[in-house]
């Protein structure tokens, strides 16, 4: 295994994932009590939020869906295959993930902001960019 790359800083509970949920309101298609398997199908979502954990249950990223075509799985699902085919380190330490998922109309700035909010409150960077030396 490569040095850590997704180490998180916050614990991902059951209590988050509640206020997360309670944060996006009427546009909460379901409320999802536990973290799927990273391999796991999130459901037949459009829209949602995701949170990435380790083993440590340590959220590691966060990210949102609003793809603009019907998906045969969950949106999350399909996004989450797309970011571990392309890393290692995110296939070696990403293990389970919370989805929010939201309703099929949420506005795209509503799904926009919820993201940013759940990564601001985790402490989680809008994006992986590892630091280069000259």
């Amino acid at each position: 295994m490569t040095a850590p790359v997704w180490s998180g800083v916050v614990t991902m509970t059951p209590d988050r994932y509640a206020a997360f949920a309670r944060m996006a309101g009427p546009w909460l298609e379901e409320f999802r009590c536990c973290p799927l398997g990273i391999e796991e199908d999130s459901g037949r979502e459009e829209r949602a939020v995701y949170i990435v954990i380790n083993a440590d249950d340590m959220a590691c990223y966060a990210g949102r869906t609003r793809p603009t075509r019907l998906l045969h799985r969950g949106a999350a699902a399909t996004r989450l295959r797309r970011h571990v085919t392309g890393a290692r380190s995110k296939r070696e330490e990403w293990t389970r993930y919370w989805v929010l998922p939201l309703q099929p109309d949420t506005p795209n700035e509503f799904v926009d902001w919820l993201e940013r909010t759940v990564q601001a409150r985790l402490g989680l960077a809008r994006q992986n960019r590892r630091w280069q030396t000259s």
